[in-house]
């Protein structure tokens, strides 16, 4: 197992570090526009509308298409070389552009006409805004597949970076602009929307000079457009998953509309504690989930099963060792770290209860929305896209359901719970079934793992939480400057509290962590 691990660490370390700045800049956006926009219906407006150009860049873009990429890059490249890739993905591109234009026009179209039959600010406010910011779509979903094809050269870090465009415009904007139209929420968000716009144009231009360097650049001709077995290879991949990443987009959009209903607070509730939660997830899980896929699509094409195993597991233990603690200290800390981030501006005491009810229970699906990008990885690499596909269906049927059941006693926290519940039981079933297929997985072993990580995540809870409290009596506890310090007390008692158990327990994952940094620090 270390083996393994370790090379994942390698090449996750600069990714993670070029992924946290993006995460880190997106957070400070958040509380930038929470201070801007408040927590009401201005804020759940754009949260609404930019959900849409974004349910379409995980299903072009670097997710269900992304991901099918790279497998398919990678064991062309084996096969007949990076010439006969860029060709390949030339075509990919060509079509892509030809169908993201038509989708841009469409939903447009609809959104202008929804208009008609609805009255709620913040739906009104969003189906305006969606149709200035669909053009994004087609710029990060092309963004997404560029993305893609350098990961499958083992190319992490400088995509990465130029993800850092997108937060750098919005946080300009929110700094300098939107001020300039105080009192006028529409010209803000149209605000907003053309900065989105600006840095997709840059990113996209960026991207595409990344592509010549490394000889991926996309040609044009109509030659390249009517090539279309790598098309039909794509589509061949793609359409098991196709149903399933819908499926996945319906029911995130539902989960909006649901909660729109709600109340005018609950998009933006749910929008904010996701920000919060995706913060470390995104480092993470993404920097792992990414180099996992590049590394298991090269042992899957060699057929060697049992490495491709270790490499999974390797990586979800790791994942895991660095998200259930933080699941834990989120569960409890979750009213705080609200206080501390969005709590100034327009987002008042009625925002933080309204966020702290969907954090509170988004929390506890931290380490399940985390592995999901390792479990995936099992099946992508090998082409198997026709078994998520059927799991996630009957997942995001489940979670219509308990969105139904729960919205009423517990409002956007029976949402978030939902989405909490439907993922740990995607993970479980896509295991069960991986193990059914290949076998190897390493059951009893991880069972252990998790019940001593279980263990050595709770026990530094109590003694935090008592330090908070008590150092929080001579602060002014409204104010985030009268939290961060309790805050950070608590916080760094509950990690010396973590890292010394896991030393003296001998957990495997802190000698691996120490092992790569050091041999780091030596280099």
């Amino acid at each position: 197992m270390a083996s393994a691990v370790v090379n994942i660490l390698k090449k996750t370390t600069s990714l993670a570090g070029a992924t946290f700045a993006s995460r880190l800049l997106g957070f400070l956006r958040e509380i930038l526009m929470a201070a801007v926009l408040g927590g009401g219906a201005v804020a759940s407006a754009w949260a609404f509308a930019f959900k849409v150009p974004n349910l379409f860049r995980r299903v072009f873009g670097e997710g269900l298409i992304g991901t099918v990429l790279i497998p398919m890059m990678s064991h062309t490249i084996q096969r007949n070389g990076r010439e006969s890739a860029r060709k390949r993905f030339s075509t990919i591109f060509l079509w892509l552009s030809l169908i993201l234009g038509v989708v841009c026009i469409v939903v447009s179209l609809i959104s202008l006409l929804c208009l008609r039959f609805v009255t709620q600010e913040h739906f009104v406010l969003a189906l305006k805004l969606i149709p200035l910011l669909m053009p994004y779509c087609i710029f990060i979903c092309l963004i997404g597949v560029m993305t893609s094809v350098l990961n499958s050269v083992k190319v992490f870090f400088l995509p990465a970076v130029l993800s850092l465009l997108l937060n750098v415009f919005m946080i300009a904007c929110l700094l300098w602009v939107c001020p300039m139209f105080d009192g006028q929420p529409e010209k803000m968000l149209d605000s907003l929307a053309l900065s989105v716009l600006l840095s997709g144009v840059l990113e996209l231009f960026l991207m595409l000079v990344l592509l010549k360097r490394y000889g991926f650049l996309p040609g044009v001709s109509k030659e390249l457009f009517l090539r279309t077995r790598a098309l039909l290879e794509l589509w061949h991949l793609a359409l098991p998953g196709l149903a399933g990443a819908l499926a996945y987009q319906f029911s995130v959009i539902s989960d909006a509309i649901i909660a729109g209903w709600i109340s005018p607070f609950a998009v933006a509730a749910l929008s904010y504690s996701e920000r919060l939660i995706y913060l470390p997830i995104g480092v993470f899980a993404v920097a792992f989930g990414t180099v996992s896929l590049t590394e298991m699509s090269y042992m899957a094409q060699k057929k060697d099963y049992p490495q491709l195993i270790a490499t999974q597991f390797s990586s979800m233990r790791y994942l895991l060792f660095l998200t259930v603690p933080l699941a834990a200290f989120l569960c409890v800390f979750h009213i705080p770290i609200i206080r501390l981030t969005f709590y100034r501006g327009l987002f008042d005491d009625r925002a933080l209860a309204e966020t702290a009810q969907a954090l509170f229970f988004y929390s506890f699906g931290i380490p399940a929305f985390a592995a999901m990008k390792v479990t995936l990885a099992g099946f992508y690499s090998r082409k198997d896209m026709r078994t998520p596909m059927f799991v996630s269906i009957f997942c995001v049927l489940l979670n219509l359901v308990l969105n139904l059941i729960l919205m009423h006693p517990l409002k956007q926290g029976g949402i978030a719970l939902s989405t909490v519940i439907s993922s740990y039981l995607n993970n479980l079933i896509l295991l069960y079934l991986l193990q059914r297929r290949i076998g190897g997985i390493p059951i009893a072993a991880t069972f252990r793992f998790l019940s001593v990580l279980m263990v050595v995540s709770l026990a530094g809870l109590w003694p935090a939480k008592q330090v908070f409290d008590y150092l929080l009596r001579w602060g002014a506890a409204k104010t985030w400057f009268g939290v961060f310090p309790p805050l950070c007390a608590g916080a760094g008692v509950y990690l010396a509290i973590f890292l010394i158990l896991a030393i003296l327990l001998r957990m495997d994952e802190m000698k691996l962590f120490f092992k790569h940094f050091s041999r780091k620090k030596g280099a």
